[in-house]
Formats: structure tokens, C-alpha cells, sequence
């Protein structure tokens, strides 16, 4: 009688990444980002920007030496938020998703542990059509708690010049720096998953892709500073395209067209440095209403990525 010997189950092997494993990690996301919406929703100096982070760890599981499973785990200083990404290369087995959300969970629960916030809260963002991901994080306990939608406006000569009493300045120096910090941190007081941040560290989220990946500027009326608005290289390579990563009105300054203003100047700046687009991302539930504006000013959604997360956000 001959006897049939099973195949032996391959072994994985997780390990932290970094700068250098650059290259396997841009591969997986590719491939996971064609599996599910057909084209790569990221560019190579994004994802180096992550890898350098010092507030995010990024881990890796390899088979048979190819990166099969990736995810970050991010913590917030100050609070209990911590924000995780998962990826599975397509067609390897589904379950590894679970498995690496179950060692990101656990990271971020010990990172947390012990700064006086008690139990984490967990974050993370999914596509709409990503059902994959969105089945790891329902068996994990996770549900949908807002959508952040990605609109675009694509640029032409039909674009208006329209007087406006706002000035919009980009600002290098250290005093309008901490403006537009203070700006930001109170028009986002009461928007989903804002933590308070300090003027350092976010100085340095400015600068972990490089200079000049991120743009400030500062929004005047009457000489009083009343909104902000950061731009970024983001889409600039894959699509030709600026991107409106912050725009920040006080309620001082709301309904009397600052926001519009700076829509309006990033718009034409845009355009006369040769690019077709701009992008933003938008949270439909905005206290504020920008979804409105933002439509009002010819912006469209192209895309929509649900905010899903467990447990409640203490800071």
C-alpha cells in the first residue's frame, strides 16, 4: 500500500519593514489595488514616506521570500486612537487578513497600554468595492462610522476669476506656521477622528515626504488669518494633479466665502502650473457642509472610502 504524504502547509514569515523593503511593498499594493479598482491609487513616494515615519511601524509576511501580507499600525500621541492598514496579495489564502489585522490589534493595544488612555481605539479606512478588506474588519468587530469621499475638478479655461475681499498667501515662516496650526486644530474641533495635535509634530508630518511635497497657506479677510489650506504632491504624478489635503475655516470665518476663496486659489494655481485636476477627500458627515461647497465649485466624486473602526475615541 503506498502511502500519500500531504503537502506541507507553507510557513510564513513576518518581520518589520522599512525603507528598503520599498519595492516589495509598492508590488503588493499594486496588485491589490488592480484587484480591486483597477487602477494603483498611490505613488512610490507615498508609500516612502510611510516607511520612514518614526510614529509608524509598518510589518511584512513573506512566502517563500514574497511579501504576501502587509499592514501598518500608527498610534496618536495623546490619545487612544490608533489608526491600522491591511493588505493580502490577490489570490493568496483570505484568511491571512485576518491574521494580520489580529498582530496589528495587538501591537497597537500594547502601545497604548500604559499612557493612561485605557482601551485603543482602532481605525481604518476600506474602499466601497473592497469587499475583501471589509469582510476582515466585520469579523473583527469593526462598522462603518463615516465616508470620506475623493472629488475632483478638472481644469479648463472655463475657470472664473471672481473678485474676492479674502487674500490667500502661501506661508514659509515660523510665526505664520503656528497660525495656520492653530487654524487647522480649532475648524476640525468636533469632525470625525480629530485628535489634537502639537505644532511639532505636525511640522514634521510636513516634512516626512520631503520639502516641498507640502504647501501652507493662510486665508486673510480684513488682515485677520481665518482659514487654512495645505496642498500636497500627491496625485501630481499619476495624475497630473494638485491635492487640497487640509482646508480649515474658523467659525468665525464660515459663510463669508474664505473656504470658497482658497478653493478658488488652489483652482487657478493649478492651472497655471500645468496641472489638469484637483483632488480633495471630504467627509460626507461634516459638521460644516463642505460636501455642499464643494460641489457648488464644480467638484465631482470620483470615489468613496468608508471609516470603519472599534471601540470609542477618548483624547
Amino acid at each position: 500500500m503506498t502511502r500519500t504524504t500531504p503537502p506541507i502547509a507553507p510557513t510564513l514569515v513576518r518581520r518589520a519593514l522599512g525603507p528598503e523593503d520599498l519595492d516589495d511593498v509598492c508590488g503588493l499594493l499594486a496588485a491589490s489595488d488592480n484587484a480591486v479598482l483597477g487602477f494603483v491609487d498611490f505613488t512610490p513616494e507615498d508609500i516612502a514616506g510611510d516607511l520612514r515615519r518614526d510614529d509608524l511601524e509598518a510589518h511584512g509576511w513573506y512566502d517563500g521570500g514574497i511579501l504576501v501580507g502587509y499592514g501598518w499600525v500608527a498610534p496618536t500621541p495623546g490619545s487612544n486612537q490608533v489608526e491600522l492598514d491591511v493588505y493580502v496579495r490577490p489570490g493568496h489564502d483570505d484568511a491571512l487578513g485576518n491574521e494580520v489585522l489580529a498582530a496589528l490589534e495587538d501591537r497597537g493595544r500594547s502601545l497604548v497600554v500604559g499612557t493612561g488612555h485605557g482601551a485603543p481605539w482602532f481605525g481604518s479606512g476600506a474602499y466601497r468595492v473592497d469587499t475583501r478588506t471589509q469582510a476582515w474588519l466585520a469579523a473583527a468587530g469593526y462598522d462603518v462610522r463615516t465616508t470620506f469621499t475623493r472629488m475632483r475638478i478638472d481644469l479648463g479655461s472655463d475657470q472664473p476669476d471672481r473678485p474676492t475681499e479674502t487674500v490667500v498667501r502661501q506661508v514659509t515662516s515660523d510665526a505664520d506656521l503656528r497660525t495656520a496650526h492653530e487654524i487647522q486644530e480649532e475648524s476640525f474641533v468636533g469632525h470625525y477622528g480629530h485628535v489634537r495635535s502639537t505644532y511639532e509634530k505636525w511640522l514634521q508630518r510636513l516634512a516626512e515626504k520631503g520639502d516641498g511635497w507640502y504647501r501652507v497657506f493662510l486665508a486673510e479677510l480684513a488682515g485677520q488669518p481665518l482659514g487654512v489650506m495645505v496642498t500636497s504632491r500627491q496625485f501630481e504624478s499619476d495624475e497630473n494633479a494638485d491635492h487640497i489635503s487640509i482646508l480649515g475655516v474658523l467659525a468665525s470665518g464660515r459663510g463669508r466665502g474664505v473656504a470658497r476663496a482658497m478653493l478658488r486659489h488652489c483652482f487657478a494655481a493649478a492651472q497655471t502650473g500645468g496641472r489638469t485636476a484637483v483632488l480633495l477627500h471630504v467627509d460626507v458627515a461634516n459638521v460644516t457642509g463642505a460636501l455642499r461647497l464643494y460641489e457648488s465649485a464644480g467638484m465631482r466624486v470620483v470615489l468613496e472610502i468608508d471609516a470603519w473602526a472599534k471601540g470609542e475615541l477618548s483624547s
